[in-house]
């Protein structure tokens, strides 16, 4: 699909204190050592806010940087993956982040979901010539007693807000195509399920992992990639930067290899992404968050966004970075800029 005017004018995330993963070689169990040789180091942990918290600070961030005006905002859609603290997440971010006239949805992709958002935002200012801009934020936060498992398959999750505002023609990075692939025969995967004692791991996918499935997101993975570039008549070593899901340096290292890309984990966000863990439907905007705030990108860069989710969904989109980005000023505190 390819987008005419559609362009990122800001971007947000809200990094909560982060804490190491225990040292392989003084772990008691073997799930710290799974999660270190999967290239995971450390963990954003959140203990005083809510996922939808932390995505309204990330998307007050990304307004400024943006410069728009909460009145301004036609849409807010907001990337919602299990929010036990706030039923209904979109309605609270747009009491808070929105103007008389936003309207506010939550979108549930799982960990595609900042990503799938930003299509949705997209074809929302297409759909409607009078909109001015729209706001994407995702929330996510993996309490212990919840998802403290995810380790026993080599993973850390990460708890974070992220945003980023689109507008027409007035930001300083045009969405240039996106691709987006569905494989739902592997949904069987996180079906809930509960031993009669009530034991057991809550989804399949738990005892499994990815591996056996690499095939399908491997062929998924390129599929969407080979899309974006054929459609913007880009080649892959006219990709400035990858911008890439942080599900680990494992499965990164698969999905990466072989044509078209011929990539590793290293060439990627995950250098970034490793130190927060993954934090579900945020890694996308905040890999976008931390490329563009940093200064890291210039005017002419191509930019590779690489995202997919349980379900199973995928994502990608070419980024054309039409103006030079200017780092951001210090933050206080532990919360990132």
């Amino acid at each position: 699909m390819l987008w005419q005017d559609i362009t990122i004018a800001g971007t947000g995330a809200w990094i909560p204190p982060i804490v190491p993963v225990p040292d392989p070689g003084e772990a008691s169990t073997a799930a710290p050592r799974q999660a270190a040789l999967n290239g995971f180091t450390s963990a954003a942990i959140a203990t005083d806010h809510t996922p939808t918290r932390m995505a309204a600070c990330a998307g007050l961030k990304a307004l400024r940087h943006a410069d728009v005006a909460t009145a301004d905002l036609s849409l807010l859609v907001h990337a919602n993956f299990q929010d036990e603290d706030h039923y209904t997440p979109a309605t609270y971010m747009q009491r808070v982040l929105g103007g008389p006239h936003t309207i506010g949805y939550e979108l549930c992709a799982a960990s595609d979901g900042g990503a799938a958002a930003l299509i949705v935002a997209a074809e929302h200012l297409t759909a409607r010539p009078a909109a001015k801009a729209a706001l994407v934020t995702a929330g996510a936060r993996f309490p212990e007693q919840r998802w403290g498992g995810a380790r026993n398959m080599g993973y850390v999750a990460g708890d974070t807000g992220a945003a980023a505002v689109l507008t027409r023609g007035a930001g300083f990075a045009r969405l240039a195509a996106t691709a987006q692939v569905v494989e739902p025969h592997l949904e069987v995967l996180t079906r809930a399920r509960k031993e009669h004692d009530g034991s057991g791991r809550p989804f399949p996918i738990e005892d499994s992992g990815l591996m056996p499935h690499m095939d399908t997101l491997q062929r998924a993975t390129r599929r969407c990639v080979e899309t974006v570039l054929d459609e913007t008549d880009t080649k892959p070593a006219d990709v400035t930067h990858v911008v890439a899901i942080a599900i680990g340096s494992i499965v990164l290292d698969l999905v990466l290899a072989g044509s078209p890309l011929d990539l590793r984990c290293e060439d990627t966000s995950w250098t970034f992404g490793r130190h927060l863990g993954h934090a579900g439907p945020c890694d996308i905007l905040l890999g976008l968050d931390r490329l563009f705030r940093s200064g890291a990108s210039r005017a002419g860069d191509r930019v590779l966004v690489l995202s997919f989710g349980l379900g199973f969904r995928w994502t990608t989109a070419l980024i054309e970075v039409t103006r030079d980005t200017t780092p951001a000023a210090p933050a206080a505190g532990t919360h990132r800029e």
